[in-house]
C-alpha cells in the first residue's frame, strides 16, 4: 500500500470515529438543589467543585455535555423537602440536612443518635465513607423513595452561640435555644428549652428574644450573621456529624449513560472528602476571626462535657426504641458506627448501652 493511501485511510477512519462520537454525544440537564444556601460548606462545594468537575470530566471522557440548573436556598425544596423533590423528579440531585427529614431518612441520622462524637470533620468523614460502604441497610433505606445516596457528608463541629456567657450546663436551664428539632433530646435533660427553627430563622429569633442561643456551626456566626446577636460561641463537644446527604433520583441514573453515572459517583466521593477538609479549615479560621473581633470563643471543659454526656446517655437506646416500628436495624447501625469510630481512634466520653 502506498504511504499516501495509508495516510488517507487512517485520517478517514479518525474522521469517521470523531464524527460517530459527535453523533452519539448528548446534552443532559440535571436539576440540583436543596434548602440551604451556598453559605454552608457542603452546598458551596457542590455548587462549584462538584458541578464543574462533573461537567468537565463528562465532556473529556464521553463527549457528552452536562448542564446543571441549581436551586439552592429552598427555591425548589426546603430543608425538609429535598428527598421528596428527588423522589418526584423535581430535582435530579438533592442535598439534604437529614435532621429535618426524620420521616424518610431517620436511619441515616445515626451520627446524631450517639451524642458527643468526634469534633474532627476529617475523621468523621472517613467514618461516614466506611459506614456507607460497610452498612448496606443505609442505602437500602432509601429505595422506597426512588433515591440513591451519592455521599454522606459531614458538618462542621457543632457548638452553641449565645447572647449570654456560660461555662456550666446548669446555666442553660430555662434558656431558649434555636435548633433543628432532632437535637432537642440533647437539651431537654439539662432543662434548656429547644426552639425548633431552621438556621435561616435563628438570627431573627435571637434578635426578637424568641431564642437566646443557636445550636449550629461556628461558621454560622458569619454566614447567618449570628455574631451580630451573640456574645459567645462555646464548642460543646457535640461533634461533627454525617448529617448532610446528597441523593440522586434513580430514574435519572437509569436514563444517563453508565459512564456518566460513574463519573458522578466518583466526583461525589471526592466532594465528600473535600467538604470534610474544608470544614476543618473553616472551623479554625472562623474561630480566629471571631476572637479577633472580641467575641468569646471557648471549649466546654472536659468535666462539663462528661456531665452533659451522662445526662443524655439514654439517647442511643431511645433512638433504637423510637424506630422499632420502622423495621430498621438501628441497633446494628449504631454498633457499627461506634466500632468504626473506635477503629479510627475515637472514644466517647461515656459508655452507651442499647
Amino acid at each position: 500500500m502506498k504511504l499516501g493511501t495509508w495516510i488517507k485511510g487512517v485520517c478517514g477512519m479518525a474522521l469517521l470515529a470523531a464524527t460517530a462520537m459527535e453523533a452519539r454525544a448528548d446534552t443532559f440537564l440535571l436539576r440540583m438543589g436543596g434548602g440551604h444556601t451556598t453559605g454552608l460548606t457542603y452546598v458551596a462545594t457542590y455548587d462549584t467543585f462538584f458541578a464543574d468537575e462533573v461537567t468537565k470530566r463528562v465532556k473529556e471522557k464521553t463527549g457528552h455535555d452536562i448542564r446543571f440548573i441549581k436551586a439552592w436556598g429552598g427555591s425548589v425544596a426546603k430543608v425538609d423537602g429535598a428527598i421528596e423533590a428527588v423522589q418526584r423528579g423535581t430535582l435530579d440531585i438533592g442535598l439534604s440536612p437529614i435532621g429535618f427529614e426524620q420521616s424518610r431518612a431517620a436511619l441515616l441520622n445515626y451520627s446524631a443518635m450517639v451524642p458527643f462524637t468526634t469534633a474532627d470533620p476529617v475523621l468523621q468523614g472517613r467514618v461516614a465513607t466506611r459506614m456507607l460502604a460497610e452498612v448496606p441497610s443505609l442505602q437500602e433505606s432509601m429505595k422506597p423513595y426512588n433515591a440513591r445516596i451519592l455521599s454522606m457528608m459531614v458538618t462542621e463541629a457543632y457548638g452553641l452561640a449565645t447572647n449570654f456567657d456560660w461555662t456550666s450546663i446548669d446555666e442553660l436551664k430555662g434558656r431558649r435555644i434555636a435548633m433543628a428539632g432532632t437535637n432537642a433530646p440533647l437539651f431537654v435533660p439539662i432543662e434548656a428549652v429547644p426552639v425548633n427553627l431552621g438556621i435561616g430563622e435563628h438570627y431573627q429569633a435571637m434578635q426578637t428574644g424568641l431564642a437566646e442561643g443557636s445550636l449550629f456551626f461556628i461558621s454560622g456566626m458569619e454566614a447567618f450573621r449570628l455574631k451580630e446577636v451573640s456574645s459567645t460561641f462555646t464548642r460543646t463537644g457535640f461533634g461533627s456529624l454525617s448529617t448532610f446527604v446528597a441523593f440522586m433520583n434513580e430514574d435519572t441514573r437509569k436514563r444517563l449513560p453508565g459512564e456518566v453515572v460513574k463519573i458522578i459517583d466518583q466526583v461525589a466521593a471526592e466532594a465528600a472528602i473535600m467538604i470534610a477538609e474544608r470544614s476543618a479549615e473553616r472551623d479554625k479560621a472562623v474561630a480566629e476571626r471571631l476572637a479577633a473581633e472580641g467575641i468569646t470563643v471557648r471549649d466546654l471543659s472536659d468535666a462539663e462535657r462528661a456531665r452533659w454526656a451522662k445526662a443524655v446517655a439514654e439517647i442511643p437506646a431511645n433512638s433504637v426504641a423510637g424506630l422499632a416500628d420502622r423495621d430498621y436495624p438501628t441497633a446494628d447501625v449504631l454498633k457499627a458506627y461506634i466500632r468504626i469510630l473506635a477503629e479510627e481512634g475515637y472514644s466517647f466520653p461515656t459508655d452507651y448501652t442499647f
